[in-house]
Order: C-alpha cells, then structure tokens, then sequence
C-alpha cells in the first residue's frame, strides 16, 4: 500500500486521454489530483483550491502554455509549475521560461513523479 502524502496536484491538459493517464499516474503514487481541460478552466480552478504544484500539458507551439504558467505564477509564486512538452517542436520564445522544471511527454512516466516529489516537500 502506497503512503498518501496529502498533496494536491492540479493537471491541466487539452487531451482527455493523456489527463487520464496522468490523473492514474499520480493518483497511484498517493497525490490528490485535481484536473481541468483547459488551461482557462486550470487558471481559474487554481485561484479556488489549494493546490500544491501544476502540470501544464497543452499542445502546440508553447504560447498557451507560457500564457497559463506566467498567470499561474502571477497568482503564486511559491507553487512549483511542470510544464510537458513534445520533443521536436519549435516552441515560442519564452514558452517554459516561467516553469520549474520542463519535462518531454516521451519521458513523462519515468521522470514526472520524481520531479514531485523533488519540488514538494514529504506530507
């Protein structure tokens, strides 16, 4: 039985497949996962729970992506932002600038956990 650490991880992503995968994932190693399809939808669920860290996963060229992670950080600082892109694109100028730590999609399931448990303190 895995030990619950009680922190809460907020995806958002506009792909209802990956979510899920991500929502299992993290839900398996004892997170409380909160999630929203849209990064509008992420921004405002953000603002209304306590949230403990981000992952950002939305397609194409990082623009969206960098507009919810500079909003997320705007609102708070201090909540570690992980943002997942596809290795291979040309993303936009300062498209994971804001982000504590930048992972490809290609090695999420080996390195997303332990990026977690690395920014978030044990619960």
């Amino acid at each position: 039985m895995i030990k619950r650490r009680g922190a809460a991880v907020l995806c958002i992503g506009n792909d209802p497949v990956n979510l899920n995968l991500r929502y299992s994932l993290l839900k398996e190693h004892g997170w409380t996962v909160l999630s929203s399809g849209s990064g509008h939808e992420g921004v405002i669920r953000f603002g209304q729970e306590a949230v403990d860290a981000v992952v950002v996963d939305l397609n194409g060229s990082g623009d969206e992506s960098a507009l919810i992670t500079g909003e997320l950080k705007r609102l708070r600082p201090e909540v570690p932002v992980i943002v997942l892109v596809t290795a291979g694109t040309n993303l936009a100028d300062g498209a994971t600038q804001q982000a504590n730590v930048v992972i490809q999609k290609a090695q999420e399931a080996s390195t997303l956990v332990d990026a977690l448990r690395a920014l978030l303190p044990a619960q």
